[in-house]
């Protein structure tokens, strides 16, 4: 089963594992919202997971 993270923005971050969803969620905060990563840690991330 798929992990994936919602963005307030809308921007849906897919993975096939919680690492992978973290990953593509914090890439996407690179881009779109670099302020975030350093107020939103792995364990707040791991918290906005959700399982598809």
């Amino acid at each position: 089963m798929a992990r994936i993270i919602r963005c307030e923005c809308g921007y849906v971050a897919r993975g096939e594992t919680d690492d992978d969803a973290i990953e593509a969620i914090r890439a996407h905060m690179t881009t779109d919202h670099p302020a975030l990563l350093e107020t939103v840690g792995r364990q707040d991330l791991l918290g906005w997971i959700q399982v598809e």
